[in-house]
């Protein structure tokens, strides 16, 4: 007010400035009244004297207040407008900038993360390619580019290198009758154990079926390969449990060295398991190494399963019957029909040399049919003549129990040859017990029915079962040759030949025993109460004329029994 008060006095121009006098709160006197601007800049002060209540309001006018502007404060305020503006901007951009480099390293853990599953996927992608997905072995393809790999080392370091086929025995047979999961098990645990010889410097590798591939990479000489092979059946000595029950497991192996069975993957490979038949044609639980003249015999067998396609378009197959003696009585009422085949240029050949490639190549079944169909006519030729009693006896392979429409195909045949069903017996392995059993009881008893004889052939050997007997609608047990051999040399063979004559007794069974040579052999059969015997002891399997050439003599070739009556 002061300030105001002297700016009034000191002013040129009184007018610039308004007083208002109030009282009471009433206008009482106006000097120059100013509203707008100035009012809104007046200065207001009571005066208080005796019996007067003043309040002294100075009011600066319009063109005071524009003289008093100055243009600084407009631009600091547009300054600090644009300050504050810029320093929100740069908030915002900041909080942008924050946002994105957010977003940004989701984007990049997105970006790891997918980058990690896609290498992820592409390890599972190698690794299915290489790798079996039921064993976790090395798959064939991958073996054998790593085979590849192998021989080449070898090759510039002068080196051996061994491959090795595997086979397990009788695998299939446990597959069938147990089942495929019992299967897969038994092959995961077989690849876990072969997988241990990983240590010794050996790549192992599941083929599929029932075959695996070892490939020793570094090899001095043949007790290198030995060792390993030992080490090998040291993984089959121990039992393997599979759902809760131990089973003995065996393998079979084939093995092909290089360079000297094969300079390549590929002819290496073939060795092996041209090596693995040699092995399993002599047996299980055994190992072969290649050598050349297996290629030969492989090239002969190749074309000896060629040629077994066309042996019945030929009619290249003949029945030659072997007789059976009745101990009891001295007759032949019975005789065994086996198959040979009259080859083209090799000449008779026995059933030991093609029909193992007839079971391989599948042509077991026509192969059967016919021996059936043409032991039928032969019962029928001898229908109405002296040897109208013989019953004939035929081999039925597993694969064969398993055509629907075998007992039709029987039937058909012994009704087509009017030939009672009981003039056939068929003889069957012990296979039959372990693999498809619930079929083969009914296969055997829509046969039994139909009044065909029912045998087990070799039986002690493969795997025998006394429910299975009970429970089968059987009529004879063969026993094997392998006990008749040593029967009068071996304690074991004789109590074990003993136990089977009489538990066949006890099951109402008759028992015939295969492979008698001596009169030894014949003698302790008899006295142990076998029915019939079968051997070279008897007669060698012989042509149907010259058997009953020999019937009507009462001198069968090769026999040590110069009498015997029909």
């Amino acid at each position: 007010m002061e300030a105001l008060a002297r700016q009034l006095m000191a002013s040129r121009e009184p007018a610039m400035f308004g007083i208002e006098i109030r009282s009471k709160g009433a206008p009482a006197y106006t000097l120059s009244d100013f509203e707008g601007a100035g009012s809104a800049m007046s200065y207001t002060v009571p005066v208080k004297l005796p019996a007067v209540d003043w309040q002294l309001t100075l009011k600066p006018s319009p063109a005071w207040v524009e003289k008093q502007h100055s243009p600084w404060p407009l631009w600091t305020f547009i300054t600090l407008l644009f300050m504050g503006l810029l320093t929100s901007l740069t908030a915002l951009l900041l909080q942008l900038i924050l946002k994105r480099n957010q977003a940004l390293l989701v984007t990049r853990r997105e970006l790891d993360e997918e980058i990690t599953q896609r290498k992820t996927i592409q390890q599972d992608l190698v690794r299915l390619e290489s790798t079996d997905a039921l064993t976790g072995l090395a798959n064939r393809r991958f073996f054998m580019e790593d085979l590849a790999h192998t021989l080449n080392i070898a090759d510039r370091q002068k080196h051996q290198v061994a491959m090795m086929m595997l086979d397990l025995d009788r695998f299939q047979t446990l597959n069938d009758s147990l089942g495929h999961q019992f299967g897969d098990e038994l092959l995961v645990q077989v690849a876990g154990r072969l997988d241990q010889l990983t240590d010794e410097g050996v790549t192992v590798a599941y083929s599929g079926g029932d075959e695996f591939m070892i490939c020793q990479q570094h090899v001095e000489d043949i007790d290198d390969v030995i060792y390993m092979l030992g080490l090998i059946k040291q993984c089959f000595e121990t039992p393997f449990v599979v759902q809760d029950e131990a089973h003995s497991v065996t393998a079979t192996l084939g093995v092909a060295v290089y360079p000297h069975s094969g300079l390549n993957a590929d002819i290496l490979l073939r060795n092996a398991d041209i090596a693995l038949y040699r092995a399993k044609e002599q047996g299980r639980n055994t190992y072969q190494f290649y050598t050349e003249g297996m290629q030969e015999r492989e090239v002969m067998r190749l074309e000896l399963e060629k040629e077994l396609s066309q042996a019945l378009a030929n009619n290249e197959f003949v029945l030659h019957y072997q007789p059976q003696l009745n101990l009891h009585s001295g007759e032949i009422n019975s005789v065994e029909a086996l198959i040979r085949w009259h080859h083209p240029r090799r000449g008779l050949l026995p059933p030991g040399e093609f029909i193992p490639l007839a079971e391989e190549s599948g042509r077991i079944t026509e192969i059967g049919c016919w021996v059936v169909t043409a032991a039928c006519r032969q019962l029928a030729t001898w229908k109405g003549t002296r040897f109208d009693h013989l019953r004939v006896a035929v081999n039925l392979s597993g694969r064969e129990l398993d055509d629907e429409h075998l007992v039709d195909r029987i039937s058909d045949a012994l009704e087509a040859e009017g030939v009672p069903a009981d003039r056939l017996e068929l003889e069957l392995t012990e296979e039959i017990f372990i693999q498809n059993i619930e079929h083969n009881l009914g296969q055997l008893t829509r046969l039994h029915e139909l009044g065909v004889h029912l045998a087990i052939d070799d039986f002690g050997v493969g795997y025998s079962s006394l429910a299975y007997l009970r429970d089968f609608p059987l009529d004879l047990l063969k026993i094997d040759r392998s006990f008749i051999t040593d029967v009068t040399e071996r304690h074991d063979d004789a109590v074990i030949t003993r136990a089977v004559i009489n538990l066949a007794h006890n099951l109402g069974l008759q028992v015939v025993a295969e492979g008698v040579e001596t009169q030894a052999q014949l003698n302790f059969l008899k006295s142990h109460g076998c029915n019939l015997v079968q051997g070279y002891l008897i007669s060698r399997a012989v042509p149907a004329a010259e058997l009953e050439k020999a019937l009507c003599s009462g001198v069968l070739e090769q026999g040590a029994l110069a009498e015997f009556s029909l």
